[in-house]
């Protein structure tokens, strides 16, 4: 358990941060009234999700093509959006699950996914 803790360290830390960053409470969310875009909360999940997925991808280290564990994380990865998803509908008065929440997360995965595949492409 250790050794996969140690191998997974910087996608677990990752994963902590949006874990409480998901479970705050609206009124501790910062706002900015420098970005006023609309929209910006399904970038930052995009943004949140895609930086999780492409640094648990590069902490996988497959050597060859690996599409099986590469499924299985990606998979893993949006059940942890769906579950913080619920989480705050059921445990922060102030949060509400939204539909649209899971898309941005699943686009941020699928676009480091992509990353990842380029990237592997640039290094062979």
């Amino acid at each position: 358990m250790l050794k996969y803790v140690i191998h997974y360290k910087f996608s677990l830390l990752l994963a902590l941060i949006i874990i409480l960053l998901s479970l705050l409470p609206d009124k501790n969310i910062p706002k900015s009234s420098l970005i006023d875009l609309p929209y910006l909360d399904k970038l930052v999940h995009m943004g949140m999700y895609g930086s999780l997925g492409l640094v648990a991808l590069l902490e996988l280290r497959c050597k060859q093509l690996c599409q099986r564990p590469v499924y299985i994380l990606l998979m893993l990865l949006f059940l942890l959006s769906v579950i913080m998803e619920i989480f705050q509908a059921l445990l922060i008065p102030s949060r509400a699950a939204e539909w649209l929440d899971l898309v941005a997360n699943f686009i941020g995965l699928v676009g480091a996914s992509l990353a990842w595949l380029i990237l592997r492409w640039l290094r062979s």
